[in-house]
């Protein structure tokens, strides 16, 4: 748990992306942790565009540095005022030190507040779809203020 807690606290705090709402989420069937950012643009009242990673805390499959690498990294795009987000990047699954396997990822988040009032900046669910190796459902929170920024 400590060390779930250093690693989250990593990311949250030492990667820049200024971001007007940042998005929580787990996706249950394997206990992963999704981190988004969106509307990365702060000189405009909203920007379609974000990032995002997805981490396994529980892979530890190398005994390496690489275990603490975030298993996919993306870019999303917002339409309908952050209502509904579309998330494309890669995934990398490695196996061992000198072995791995690349496959495409698409992440696809619904904040349902936030499409009924048109407002994107505000506190919303986000109900999750990741479409990978395996397709799963996951649910998170949509906070209006980044969590990345120092």
């Amino acid at each position: 748990m400590k060390q779930t807690i250093t690693i989250l606290t990593f990311l949250l705090i030492c990667v820049k992306g200024y971001s007007q709402s940042s998005t929580i989420g787990f996706l249950p069937k394997t206990k992963e942790i999704v981190l988004c950012t969106d509307n990365i643009n702060t000189t405009t009242e909203y920007s379609r565009f974000g990032l995002y990673t997805i981490y396994n805390p529980n892979n530890r499959m190398t005994g390496s540095y690489l275990d603490y690498f975030p298993r996919t990294l993306g870019a999303n795009m917002s339409i309908w005022k952050n209502g509904v987000n579309i998330g494309a990047g890669i995934s990398v699954q490695f196996t061992d030190m000198d072995e791995y396997d690349i496959y495409p990822d698409v992440l696809l988040r619904l904040h349902p507040i936030k499409l009924l009032t048109g407002k994107p900046r505000s506190a919303d669910i986000s109900l999750m779809i990741n479409i990978s190796k395996v397709t799963q459902f996951g649910f998170g929170i949509s906070i209006p203020f980044t969590l990345n920024r120092l």
